[in-house]
């Protein structure tokens, strides 16, 4: 299979979500979500399957039980947020109540924290088990499928230290140890997600915060109807960056 290009991808997850409409539904946003998952999983797994990404690429040092980067915010657009919420709903009743209880304890603590506040509170995502792994894999949203390490010792060093890391990020004693390939891929797909979801429910193409959104989704079994119809998410659930450093730049890490 050929590796399809960004831009490809950009417009075939636009037009996976933009079937949904003009009468969308819950099932029919899932399944059209599972849909963008497919393309760009399958782009990812295409691309690091070609002779020479083999050849010139460090491998992944990912693997299933590593859970450093499990301790951060992730951002979501609104479709995945939803996706998460129906996965947990479709779940065996003894593990959706466990992890719904978490999901809520977890809300409570992180919800309204900056990507830095939150990288330094140390607290787990919910879905992230005591085995180190994912309790949503099929339906983990597309910046966690994104992250691919290729130095796992970075990655713990960064729970343990976050800021101390980031001074060495910005001062140039370290180079960010993440594959720049997957990132492309599940960012162009994320990007014809909210491309869509721009044109269609506008109000609603927002940076969500991945543990706050589901916890209200949970809370409020109507709320994705009203997103979905066009109602603005409350900016409670939106994704909280850091301030901007001086000179109006961003942390780099």
């Amino acid at each position: 299979m050929l590796a399809a290009s960004e831009d490809f991808l950009v417009e075939a997850a636009r037009g996976e979500i933009a079937r949904v409409w003009p009468k969308p539904t819950i099932a029919a946003l899932c399944q059209a979500l599972d849909g963008v998952f497919r393309i760009a999983d399958a782009t990812w797994n295409a691309r690091r399957s070609n002779l020479r990404y083999m050849l010139e690429a460090p491998a992944s040092a990912c693997k299933a039980g590593c859970g450093w980067c499990c301790h951060q915010q992730v951002g979501v657009s609104v479709p995945e947020a939803v996706r998460v919420a129906r996965h947990l709903a479709e779940m065996p009743a003894a593990e959706r109540d466990v992890l719904t209880a978490r999901v809520r304890e977890v809300a409570r603590t992180t919800t309204g924290m900056t990507t830095g506040q939150r990288a330094a509170s140390k607290v787990a995502c919910p879905f992230l088990g005591e085995n180190g792994a994912c309790a949503i894999y099929e339906a983990r949203p597309l910046r966690c499928r994104s992250l691919h390490s290729i130095d796992a010792d970075f990655c713990a060093a960064c729970y343990e230290d976050i800021e101390s890391m980031r001074r060495k990020l910005a001062a140039g004693e370290l180079r960010p140890v993440y594959l720049e390939t997957p990132e492309r891929i599940y960012d162009s797909a994320l990007a014809g997600v909210v491309k869509a979801v721009a044109k269609l429910a506008p109000k609603a193409a927002v940076s969500l915060e991945l543990v706050a959104a589901v916890a209200a989704l949970l809370d409020q079994p109507k709320l994705a109807e009203r997103w979905l119809a066009g109602a603005r998410p409350d900016k409670t659930l939106h994704l909280v960056p850091d301030a901007p450093a001086k000179g109006g730049k961003r942390p780099s890490a």
